[in-house]
């Protein structure tokens, strides 16, 4: 019996306790900038639910017909790009994500409004803890990023710039190939060895 009130007791305190969770997050949260129309959501879990897992596209188009057309005007004045049908909004555990529809919505967004709409989420764990905070895909938009990437594109962004390491990657290949047709069984070893030579060629 007692056993039975002692789980009782936690699950209200739980239920008690995500409650105050979410109402002191309410209190304290900052102001979002107005977002895009999308399904309404939950308390805490946003739209964890409504999230497709088999083909998720055709959800967001459908999403996309079914909130597009309701665009503030003030979403509007903010994006300047957004058309009905061409964009929707979740929040999956207090994380905004916005859907685009349209490939000129997105050039639109990401290309030509790049200083905007290109920042980038930090990850605590791959860029603070393990150390990759600098590695391209994780450095936030800004000087660094434009020139890391342009370093990147000389190197191995153009045909002509790759046409350098042909000959050597053509002699590494027939080197990988011979090493698979002696030993068959060591093929991940093999495929490990060929990566880390052509990484390390690009490096160089």
């Amino acid at each position: 019996m007692s056993l039975l009130t002692l789980t009782n007791v936690t699950g209200i305190d739980l239920c008690l306790a995500c409650v105050g969770v979410y109402l002191l997050k309410q209190l304290f949260k900052k102001k979002n900038p107005p977002y895009p129309p999308g399904p309404p959501g939950w308390p805490l879990i946003g739209n964890l639910l409504d999230m497709p897992h088999i083909k998720p596209w055709l959800t967001f188009m459908e999403w996309g017909k079914k909130y597009g057309e309701y665009l503030s005007f003030a979403t509007i004045l903010l994006s300047e790009v957004l058309s009905a049908g061409h964009i929707s909004h979740i929040e999956v555990l207090g994380q905004h994500i916005v859907v685009l529809n349209s490939v000129e919505t997105a050039m639109d967004m990401l290309d030509n409004k790049s200083v905007m709409y290109s920042e980038r989420p930090i990850l605590p764990v791959g860029g603070e803890l393990i150390g990759w905070k600098n590695v391209m895909p994780l450095l936030p938009y800004g000087d660094h990023l434009r020139q890391q990437r342009k370093n990147f594109h000389s190197v191995i962004g153009t045909r002509a710039a790759m046409g350098v390491y042909n000959q050597v990657e053509e002699v590494e290949t027939h080197r990988f190939l011979k090493r698979v047709f002696t030993k068959p069984d060591e093929l991940l070893a093999h495929v490990r060895q060929y990566v880390l030579f052509v990484s390390t060629l690009i490096q160089s």
